[in-house]
């Protein structure tokens, strides 16, 4: 996972960097429309809170962020909060340049009494996915030792590689070509998988983004869990039940690696690996 590339995490009281200098080579990013899911550390209870927004200024001279969090809640009686963070370290895996903070314990500028452990916010350099613009900042944390945060986009985007094999004779196909888009109604905790260029056999043809709807969504600590024992694809609003989809299991971790797994006609067995969930660029 992306995140084992730090060689350590480390404890961090907030103070003022150097960010303000004009000369310095300062890097914006922020988090895409998402969801907070807030879990309660010791009875596992969730409760989501819509419309966080998180701002990470990145010095790239002093390897320091400024983090602002705004329209935070960790609970329902609590107001929507901002708070902020200067000179976090903050590390750049040498490989994909992902910009990764990993603080064990750290407190706003203003606000010392609430504490926040086990902070990591991952933002992934722009990407050109299906002709489209990505990029990604992803969020967790536990509050006061007593919540558990993470920030989940409504929207996601997965590219990597994608292995079928053919449980008949045993044969593989790989391909590189497709994508997958993953959204979710924090309402209702479903999802809709969209898989672009669905190639699982080199016979298949090209026949559209293909929807996998009415997945049950689990949120975890830094990510979700998509899973459905049946389900019968649709491409351009039609059912294609030749196609029929079982056993689907996606395991997203938003900080690093992710797996989808599947079966496909009762006879082709899925694999799809990600490193990174991509979000589209404001």
């Amino acid at each position: 996972m992306l995140i084992a590339c730090i060689a350590g995490a480390s404890v961090w009281s907030c103070g003022s960097d150097s960010q303000d200098n004009p000369e310095e080579n300062i890097v914006d990013a922020v988090s895409a429309s998402s969801f907070s899911y807030v879990s309660d550390v010791a009875t596992g209870v969730g409760l989501v809170f819509e419309g966080p927004t998180y701002r990470i200024k990145y010095n790239e001279d002093a390897l320091t962020a400024e983090v602002k969090m705004e329209n935070i809640r960790f609970a329902d009686a609590m107001s929507p909060t901002s708070y902020l963070f200067s000179g976090v370290p903050y590390t750049v895996e040498p490989r994909s340049k992902t910009k990764i903070i990993d603080i064990d314990r750290i407190t706003p500028d203003s606000d010392k009494a609430t504490v926040f452990t086990d902070l990591e916010i991952v933002a992934l350099p722009t990407e050109n996915i299906d002709g489209v613009d990505m990029d990604g900042v992803t969020v967790s944390y536990r509050v006061n030792n007593s919540v558990s945060v993470t920030n989940v986009p409504y929207r996601a985007v997965f590219a990597g590689t994608t292995e079928t094999v053919n449980t008949t004779d045993q044969s593989s196909f790989v391909s590189t070509e497709t994508t997958y888009t993953v959204d979710i109604d924090p309402r209702t905790m479903t999802g809709v998988l969209k898989v672009n260029k669905a190639s699982f056999a080199a016979a298949m043809p090209q026949l559209g983004t293909m929807e996998f709807a009415g997945l049950a969504v689990t949120i975890v600590d830094g990510g979700y869990i998509l899973t459905c024992d049946s389900l019968v694809p649709t491409i351009g609003s039609t059912p294609y039940p030749r196609y029929t989809v079982t056993n689907l299991r996606m395991e997203v971790d938003l900080h690093g690696d992710s797996e989808l797994k599947f079966t496909c006609m009762g006879i082709f067995d899925v694999t799809a690996v990600y490193e990174a969930a991509y979000t589209p660029s404001k």
